[in-house]
């Protein structure tokens, strides 16, 4: 095998230099790349033609994350056959992208001769670095990848599809890209005029693409309360019309407020279809919760016992899968009777803490804190927990929540006289939210519950 032409270094810099997965700080969570796997895995399958070639070249990009080189590149082997089916503008494009993909990889496997062989194609297919006809095709792309990755990303793959689309403005697969960013972006952000824009958008998709469920189940949650009817009539359309298990994941969410009977039905059924998609489980849990907070006195305990018993099952049934959210819900469930068991639970979590994605370890402290409040009534130690939870600087719903508990325990200790640790707890939140990255610092202090699903 001839040797590398350049050195190490030169190499890297060409490589830092590509349009592909590699070089798109796509903000994948490095402690839980199975968590997006098994997430893709579903978009694959169910999110159509349009953004295939994105999604298998993000594929690639976490099986390597995962150092499964053997499947990355096989991952881009299907890459490119879906990429012979573009026209040949996109064609171009996903063809730079994929072989950027396969140069990082062999860069990654120290096979810096292939890498090199695979860069020589990437300025063959593209001599200068950005041709414009290319342009559009790459950002939405990029865009693709974005929104399946964080719900976080829904600002810059909006940034991605609005200027595919100042290139080529009737591409009905950047609008829809658009539309889906915009939703998004409103359900990191909660602003307003995001919803509004979200709905034009996704009446638009729908409009052109009526089965796209996807489309029509984030318009259900933005018109939850705009328009209850049309959003109702649009969850149901879904629960008994699409196959997607993420869809069906949504629909159950979204019956929970209404009817947990509804909502545990839509997941069990959803569950039969597809058993591999774990977050599934976890809205068949929630369910289950509200199923048992909203049942007569008669009924506790039998719908408490087949609840844990049927969540016990499913996390024996499936050791492959990543249930650490289901373990905290059923240890939850399990305290209602033996407190000291749910407290295991945590403890046996906490051991193994290195394993566990920043959210998981929001959501640990978050319910080790709820258990030492309510169960242990033990404000201290319940304190201590939501602040260990509000420091790992990752802006989620589990953070928030944190953020949120430890207000109403300093408007308690105000009300009581000790303002004192009223004040402790609201430098700590001040401090914290200084460490914050920039663009999510505007979002740290805010006091509104918006999410229907937080417990």
């Amino acid at each position: 095998m001839p040797a590398a032409k350049m050195s190490k270094e030169q190499l890297k810099e060409k490589l830092d230099a590509l349009q592909c997965h590699f070089t798109w700080q796509l903000g994948v969570d490095l402690h839980n790349p199975r968590h997006h796997l098994q997430r893709l895995d579903v978009d694959i399958k169910h999110m159509g033609h349009q953004s295939q070639v994105a999604l298998l070249g993000l594929q690639a990009y976490l099986h390597q994350l995962n150092n499964q080189s053997t499947e990355a590149l096989q991952s881009l082997r299907a890459a490119e056959e879906h990429n012979e089916e573009e026209e040949q503008a996109a064609s171009t494009a996903g063809s730079l992208i994929i072989y950027g993909n396969y140069a990082w990889i062999h860069y990654l496997q120290g096979s810096y001769q292939e890498a090199e062989t695979c860069l020589e194609r990437v300025q063959q297919l593209c001599p200068t670095l950005w041709d414009v006809q290319l342009i559009p095709h790459i950002q939405a792309q990029k865009g693709w990848s974005l929104l399946v990755t964080r719900i976080r990303n829904g600002e810059r793959a909006r940034e991605c599809f609005d200027l595919a689309l100042m290139f080529e403005p009737e591409n009905r697969s950047f609008r829809a890209g658009l539309g889906m960013a915009l939703y998004f972006s409103w359900k990191f952000s909660w602003q307003l005029d995001s919803a509004s824009e979200a709905i034009i958008h996704l009446e638009r998709i729908i409009d052109e693409q009526p089965n796209n469920y996807r489309a029509k189940i984030y318009l259900a949650e933005l018109l939850a309360h705009a328009d209850r009817e049309k959003s109702i009539g649009l969850i149901e359309e879904c629960a008994e019309k699409s196959s997607d298990p993420e869809v069906l994941k949504l629909s159950v969410l979204l019956w929970i407020p209404r009817s947990t009977k509804r909502a545990i039905e839509i997941a069990q059924r959803a569950l039969q279809q597809d058993p591999g998609y774990h977050l599934l489980y976890q809205a068949l849990a929630k369910g289950y919760k509200q199923h048992w907070l909203q049942a007569n006195p008669r009924d506790k305990d039998y719908i408490l016992d087949a609840a844990v018993s049927h969540l016990r099952q499913i996390i024996q049934e499936h050791p492959d899968l990543d249930l650490t959210f289901l373990q905290l819900q059923l240890a939850e469930l399990i305290g209602e009777r033996h407190p000291a068991q749910e407290e295991e639970i945590y403890r046996e979590l906490q051991e193994k803490i290195d394993t566990l994605s920043p959210k998981q370890r929001q959501a640990l402290n978050r319910f080790w804190g709820k258990f030492f409040l309510y169960r242990r009534r033990s404000q201290d130690k319940a304190k201590d927990k939501f602040m260990n939870g509000y420091n790992i600087l990752e802006q989620t719903e589990q953070r928030r929540d944190c953020g949120r508990r430890l207000r109403k325990m300093a408007q308690i200790y105000q009300r009581n006289g000790d303002t004192d640790a009223a004040n402790d707890i609201y430098r700590f939140l001040q401090e914290a939210d200084q460490h914050l990255p920039r663009h999510f610092a505007a979002l740290a202090l805010d006091d509104g519950d918006h999410s229907p699903h937080t417990e």
